[in-house]
């Protein structure tokens, strides 16, 4: 239902925006230099199911642990400066409340929801084919930064009671994705985003593998592969420029 809403969203004001940029072919305004953006948007589930060997064990060799991203709204902000005509660069945060379910961890433990909040840091350059004074301007952006997978004390306490440590991860990311900015008036404008934000999946500290000492079954995830964690936000802009 969320997603729909969101997804309704975007394309009713990217209709709009292509509708009344055709409607006004003469427009003094350009973009300007410096941008301000806040925005939010909608992050994906993501299922995964990864083979784990259990060492020790008289009745199994392995079992397949299943990891389940919930979707979750993300928010976040960026700063972009324009670099002339075609290319732009900025700095970028943002935040979701990720949660992730383990199934099939432990013959006992057949579900476990880890809380998770989610901080992506980033620089991304962005390549725009049309000039400045475009009032609508599409783009593709790639970049580079970190993503910190990140889990409360609470849910850490309840791992290490059921004989598994979890703790935040941090990971290298990697982002590419699209969109389009529209300058609604005089240094304001609406932005249109996809992106994928890429990296390696968090191990939260777990083993990869199972294992049984002493009668006693210690959880295991043999993750690999990486997290196409796709988003997709309405932004909302502030522009100016340096005083001369």
């Amino acid at each position: 239902m969320w997603r729909r809403t969101l997804l309704s969203l975007i394309v009713a004001v990217g209709i709009a925006s292509s509708t009344r940029a055709f409607a006004q072919t003469a427009y003094s305004s350009d973009n300007r230099e410096w941008e301000a953006t806040g925005f939010a948007g909608y992050v994906f589930r993501h299922n995964f199911q990864f083979p784990t060997p259990v060492n020790g064990s008289a009745s199994e060799t392995s079992r397949t642990v299943g990891v389940h991203y919930s979707p979750a709204w993300v928010v976040g902000a960026r700063v972009i400066q324009n670099l002339g005509d075609h290319a732009s660069a900025d700095l970028e945060y943002s935040f979701s409340d990720q949660d992730v379910t383990l199934t099939n961890l432990s013959p006992d433990i057949p579900s476990f929801h880890i809380t998770q909040a989610v901080h992506n840091m980033s620089y991304n350059i962005s390549y725009l084919p049309l000039p400045l004074s475009k009032r609508v301007r599409p783009y593709g952006v790639a970049g580079v930064g970190a993503v910190l997978f990140w889990i409360p004390g609470g849910t850490s306490r309840e791992a290490k009671a059921l004989n598994f440590n979890l703790r935040s991860s941090w990971q290298f990311l990697v982002n590419a994705g699209g969109g389009v900015r529209y300058l609604v008036r005089d240094q304001f404008a609406l932005n249109l985003d996809v992106r994928d934000s890429i990296s390696r999946l968090p191990s939260w500290g777990i083993p990869p593998s199972a294992s049984v000492v002493n009668g006693v079954f210690n959880p295991g995830v043999s993750r690999h592969g990486v997290l196409n964690n796709w988003q997709i936000s309405v932004g909302f802009t502030y522009q100016w420029d340096e005083p001369d």
